[in-house]
């Protein structure tokens, strides 16, 4: 017989203990390097944390250098298993333990004991809208309110789960039938489909801090932002956070808004400010301990009015690290928030930071909803994820009846239909946005030449940005399509400005958004650094600090960029 080498020996047996591990079987452990937890020690592998889902389903995230993992159900005979997840029964339990395979590395502790009672599972439903800018009727490219708010409605109906909703800001700018009334329809709206809370955004700012009270005082649900003062106090417009209770489980939402004091007129900016940075990281620590600890909550939700430039077209996740989100802190993910819904930069993405917790953005405009799906054990206080993107190809698929709220509430506002059926004018052709911006800076002109003949205006114009859907398209055009492209309530003003910033801004600036007008009389002028000029602009370039504009006059007959166009097409212009 041939002699079998020790080599050959060690094989065999390295293969054998891989069989038996990868069939379940049962083992012994025989103590020794790896298989002798010392808890605590560097050389010990961390136990696996469990957590269970509604249907029993155990998992755990793999543990680095794990080969495999041993268990105990109901206390029994050990095993081993390669996966990362197990399936309980009704009553039975579960414990975990991660083995090393590797002389001088231990194996873990066990897991904390886990029993599976399908009664201490709650399945919660997150969703969360961001950037709807006043999306409340149909148009020709845009689904409306009234299918999303039957199924949102049909969602309460499901007796297997328990829902919240809740926005991230910028709800109610952009459009007639909200920005006419300062957001009070979409306020009203809001109410009906039982909103818990509302973040707010850089465009409910829009018309002043003021214009924010009546509509908080309407609404049926807090608005959030805890970083916001005025004049060195929290506004009573809003609070830190909001407190709601879903199937036995308590959950607490913190709402922020981003660095973008400068996206908001200047002349509204006096006394108000936004923490950022290092210190809006505190705020959110600070209240997210206050709430697990003064308020018992079992689960955070951070609602932040700003995100990241990631997008996709697909329903994937990417994986993230703090470095690759300038405007989140992952400190906050270490234990203080569970979920985070984002907004501002209108774009579509699921992410995962370094912590596992998932952070989503719904683009904008009505166009997605932000879901995530969470079965939370109230026992162990465990819970797993599933983050989703909904189209609305799936909330306003036609077939899906409309709820008659949003009529009720539309006609509650507009009783004549007047900015949807008033035709202004016509255009014969289709009009970009740079073609429509240098229009209005030359309107801006021939109405400041009007309003103030005393004045040399040199020229006129400033930020004339378009907004969704960005060009005017051809035939026939009505006010509510001019208010689309134009929304914002920019007063058109008298200014006087210095030569060099003259130059600086308006004749030598690359800025795509500004457009300006120079009358053939002026355009041949030699400017001087050192001579004051007068220019018409609206307020929101006139108060961005960086021109350096002094307001001399205000057009105060509430006469706006979409009126100027408005009149410009009745009298037959671009007809």
């Amino acid at each position: 017989m041939k002699k079998i080498s020790i080599k050959f020996l060690c094989l065999l047996l390295s293969v054998l203990l891989v069989c038996t591990a990868f069939c379940g079987c049962s083992i012994k452990d025989t103590g020794g390097p790896s298989g002798t937890p010392s808890d605590g020690d560097e050389n010990t592998l961390p136990a696996p944390v469990l957590s269970v889902d509604k249907e029993g389903i155990v998992s755990w995230d793999p543990v680095e250098g794990a080969q495999w993992y041993a268990y105990m159900l109901d206390n029994g005979e050990e095993k081993v298993t390669p996966n990362n997840s197990f399936k309980l029964t009704e009553g039975q339990s579960l414990k975990v333990k991660a083995v090393s395979g590797v002389v001088g590395v231990a194996d873990s502790p066990y897991s904390e004991e886990i029993v599976y009672h399908k009664a201490d599972t709650a399945e919660l439903s997150f969703y969360a809208v961001n950037d709807l800018h006043g999306r409340f009727v149909d148009t020709s490219n845009q689904p409306g309110l009234d299918e999303f708010t039957t199924y949102v409605k049909n969602l309460y109906a499901d007796p297997e789960r328990e829902e919240v909703f809740l926005s991230s800001g910028d709800m109610w700018q952009g459009t007639v039938e909200s920005s006419s009334n300062k957001g009070a329809l979409m306020t009203e709206w809001m109410n009906d489909v039982g909103f818990v809370s509302m973040t707010l955004g850089n465009h409910e700012f829009d018309w002043g801090p003021d214009t924010l009270t009546p509509n908080s005082e309407s609404a049926e649900f807090p608005f959030l932002a805890l970083n916001v003062t005025y004049n060195g106090e929290r506004p009573d417009y809003c609070k830190p956070s909001t407190v709601v209770e879903r199937g036995g489980v308590k959950i607490g939402v913190i709402g922020a808004i981003g660095d973008c004091l400068s996206s908001i007129s200047g002349e509204f900016q006096k006394g108000l400010s936004f923490a950022t940075g290092g210190q809006l990281t505190a705020l959110v620590k600070a209240e997210a301990t206050r709430l697990r600890n003064e308020e018992q909550c079992d689960f955070i939700v951070y609602s932040i009015h700003d995100g990241g430039s990631f997008s996709y077209s697909g329903s994937g996740v990417t994986s993230v690290t703090n470095s690759d989100m300038s405007y989140y802190d992952t400190a906050l993910s270490d234990g203080y928030v569970d979920l985070v819904f984002e907004a501002h930069t209108h774009r579509r993405y699921i992410l995962r930071d370094e912590h596992g917790v998932y952070h989503m953005q719904a683009d904008s405009e009505n166009e997605y909803i932000a879901c995530a799906d969470v079965s939370f054990n109230k026992v162990t206080k465990t819970y797993t994820v599933s983050p989703r993107l909904i189209s609305s190809n799936v909330y306003a698929k036609k077939g899906l009846e409309a709820d008659p709220v949003v009529n009720e509430l539309f006609t509650k506002y507009f009783p004549d239909d007047d900015p949807y059926t008033r035709i202004v004018g016509y255009n014969y052709m289709m009009r970009e946005d740079t073609e429509i911006g240098e229009r209005v800076a030359e309107l801006y002109y021939e109405k400041g030449a009007e309003t103030w003949p005393q004045y040399d205006i040199v020229l006129s114009g400033g930020y004339l940005k378009t907004r969704d859907p960005y060009d005017l398209a051809q035939g026939a055009v009505t006010y509510a399509t001019l208010y689309s492209l134009l929304p914002f309530d920019n007063a058109i003003v008298l200014g006087r400005i210095r030569g060099s910033d003259l130059r600086r801004k308006f004749l030598q600036s690359s800025s795509q958004n500004y457009h300006t007008y120079m009358p053939a009389s002026f355009a041949s002028m030699s400017i001087s650094d050192s001579e004051t000029y007068y220019i018409v602009v609206d307020t929101y370039t006139a108060y961005y600090s960086w021109n350096n504009i002094t307001e001399v006059a205000r057009l105060d007959n509430k006469t706006y960029a979409r009126d100027l166009l408005a009149e410009f097409l009745s009298e037959g212009g671009w007809a």
